[in-house]
Parts: structure tokens; sequence; C-alpha cells
């Protein structure tokens, strides 16, 4: 029981710190791009999208619970 207990904690300390080196992900909906191509009638125009703003990444599981103190959005 004990063994479980401690294999627990050292996968968390490894996810808080996969969190700190590397808190982004690729945004799912625009695959990363950005932006997001139209559909149907005007399938060759795009815009940026609506997900993740236009940058193309999102935060991971977790982020926001450990940054909650930093100041930071």
């Amino acid at each position: 029981m004990g063994f479980i207990v401690i294999i627990g904690i050292i996968f968390l300390i490894g996810y808080y710190l996969s969190l700190k080196a590397h808190p982004f992900t690729k945004c799912k909906h625009c695959n990363g791009r950005g932006r997001f191509n139209g559909t149907g009638l005007y399938s060759y125009a795009h815009g940026r999208c609506r997900k993740c703003g236009g940058n193309g990444r999102k935060d991971r599981f977790g982020v926001r619970f450990i940054n909650r103190g930093d100041g930071r959005s």
C-alpha cells in the first residue's frame, strides 16, 4: 500500500514539473495553426480560431490550478 502512495507522489511531482516546463498544448480545434478554414460555400476563406484566440495553443490540464498565485492569466 505504501509503495502505491510513493509511486503516486512521484507521478504528481513529475506532472507538476512537466506543467511548469511545458504549460501549453496545441489547440485541437484548429490543429495548432491558429486559424480555422471556412466550410460549405466559402471553403477557401479562413479566420482566427475562436477556441484558442488565433495563437494555436491552449493550456494543459492543471496549468490554471498551479498558476493561480503567479499573477499570470
